[in-house]
């Protein structure tokens, strides 16, 4: 496949989540058929459709969500270390999610979502606020996010420390990544293809940003606007991602270097491949913690890690 055709990579990856959604809908503690799917009145048609559709969905979203962040930020800070969590978003949602589940668990999921998702505005606001100076200078971004994340971590420990027993393990799982609670609305999808949209419009502002601020302004291109597009639509995303399901490791850091290897550097295909891969790259991972360990079901971001880690090594390997 030639690495600027973007047909034969979509179709590639989007067989990939076909195959990957079918099967995690047909395994778990309870494994069913084909036939289960399409019959309503089968025993296994609710398991289906009520429980582990939403799931995957969620693992769509939410993988999606947190490769096209990476890749924004990468390109934006032009470190190939840099994930979504770089901005210190996540400690916002994470800061008052646990909040909440300890001191208000009896709330409704979708409140304590739409809190998180608040918070990590807040947080991506402050950022911003402090490294904006007429333009966004991404050196001042890159340290105030990573010291805006040590001083959400100090806070996050605290809270940790002052949980009950009862409490300490909903907490945990949160932190490292639970996709079992998360309700799927449509506004969360119409977040992300609206992100998806705006930055495929900019394509081409975008390769040349990968270059280097100086090339991007004797190119034309206004360098300061599009950092800010990027710094907005990438906070936006990842607090979609986050406050739907936690911290997840890996995604935002490997899933774009891997669509990158793959297809090229060119952003008309890593922005829908990144998409793509992302949801498969999490509900592979998901699909893992449910099973492995079947009935007992593990964080999911225990799997990311263990997917992510062998992988990023190898792919780092493979670059010059």
């Amino acid at each position: 496949m030639k690495p600027n055709n973007l047909l034969p990579w979509s179709a590639f990856w989007s067989v990939v989540v076909l195959l990957l959604l079918l099967i995690s809908l047909n395994v778990g503690t309870l494994d069913t058929n084909w036939q289960a799917m399409w019959e309503p009145d089968h025993a296994h048609h609710d398991i289906i459709w009520q429980l582990r559709w939403p799931r995957a969905l969620n693992a769509l979203l939410v993988g999606a969500c947190l490769s096209l962040a990476g890749l924004l930020i990468q390109n934006m800070v032009k470190n190939p270390l840099a994930d979504p969590y770089l901005l210190g978003v996540s400690g916002g949602a994470a800061t008052v999610q646990l909040s909440l589940i300890l001191l208000a668990s009896s709330l409704p999921i979708i409140i304590q979502i739409l809190a998180g998702f608040a918070g990590s505005l807040l947080a991506a606001l402050l950022l911003l606020k402090l490294s904006y100076f007429g333009h966004i200078r991404t050196a001042k971004l890159t340290l105030n996010g990573v010291v805006l994340a040590f001083g959400f971590a100090a806070i996050i420990s605290l809270l940790l420390a002052m949980a009950p027993p009862e409490q300490m393990k909903s907490m945990m799982f949160w932190l490292m990544g639970d996709l079992s609670f998360a309700q799927h609305q449509a506004w969360q999808f119409i977040v992300l293809l609206f992100a998806a949209a705006i930055l495929y419009s900019k394509h081409r502002p975008l390769d040349i940003l990968a270059r280097g601020e100086w090339f991007a302004i004797k190119s034309g291109v206004d360098a300061a606007k599009l950092n800010l597009w990027v710094f907005g639509l990438a906070a936006l995303l990842t607090s979609v991602a986050v406050a739907q399901a936690g911290t997840i490791a890996f995604v935002g850091l490997v899933v774009p270097h891997m669509v990158r290897l793959l297809a090229g550097n060119t952003h008309r295909l890593l922005i829908p491949l990144s998409l793509l891969a992302g949801g498969a790259f999490l509900l592979a991972a998901d699909t893992l913690s449910r099973t492995v360990l079947s009935p007992l079901q593990l964080p999911v971001g225990i799997f990311t890690a263990v997917i992510g880690v062998p992988v990023f090594l190898i792919l780092n390997r493979k670059t010059p």
